[in-house]
């Protein structure tokens, strides 16, 4: 199931790129655990590459090699993007709400665990295959 915020205050939002050119300040390393995945290029980031990353991570930690830990996103998609719909003429407002983002800046925390006990190839490899299914580069922390 995709996130997106319950309630917001207005529906459709400005586009705020001006975020993407500043650094992260706060958020550069892991809070809870040791290890995570950091974005070094400055992007949107929707809710379906979200789900991805926690299908992909969920998969190889957890089935495949049966160990109990959180996940720990650091991300929420709460800004709208909108888009209108084709064959629709310039002008009548503004188009309806297509997907939910997160404005993620450069050097910032993407996940982490929160679990010390999973074996560092374990979790490289599962943030490997993860970073795989964002459309900028990641760094892994260890």
């Amino acid at each position: 199931m995709l996130l997106f915020p319950e309630k917001t205050k207005f529906k459709k939002q400005h586009k705020n790129l001006k975020l993407l050119k500043q650094r992260e300040s706060n958020l550069t390393q892991p809070h809870l655990g040791f290890s995570g995945l950091k974005i070094i290029n400055s992007f949107r980031v929707t809710a379906i590459h979200i789900e991805a990353v926690k299908k992909v991570i969920t998969r190889i930690v957890k089935r495949k090699h049966k160990y109990r830990t959180k996940l720990r996103f650091m991300v929420f998609p709460n800004t709208s993007v909108t888009k209108k719909s084709a064959g629709i003429r310039m002008g009548k407002g503004k188009g309806k709400v297509a997907y939910w983002c997160f404005l993620l800046k450069q050097g910032r925390m993407f996940c982490e665990f929160d679990y010390n006990k999973v074996p560092l190839g374990i979790l490289f490899s599962a943030f490997a295959l993860a970073s795989n299914k964002l459309p900028k580069k990641t760094s892994i922390i260890l």
